[in-house]
């Protein structure tokens, strides 16, 4: 989830708004997003979706080339 939050920190950063208008704009708590987004806390995934939605983005996940440590999949 890591990913995710940075990655939502970066979007808000790159379009030139703040924490505190997503929150509101979502009606979510803007302590509660704020520390989730600032300490790497716990975003549920229907908080994540309401930010996408927000800022009109979508997920793309992508597979990975190779597992971490060398694994095959099966």
């Amino acid at each position: 989830m890591n990913k995710i939050v940075r990655a939502l920190r970066e979007i808000i950063k790159k379009e030139k708004t703040t924490i505190y208008s997503v929150a509101k704009a979502i009606d979510v708590d803007f302590s509660s997003l704020y520390k989730a987004l600032k300490n790497g806390g716990n975003l549920g995934a229907k908080t994540v979706d309401k930010i996408l939605d927000h800022l009109r983005y979508d997920i793309k996940l992508i597979k990975k080339s190779k597992r971490k440590g060398g694994e095959k999949d099966g």
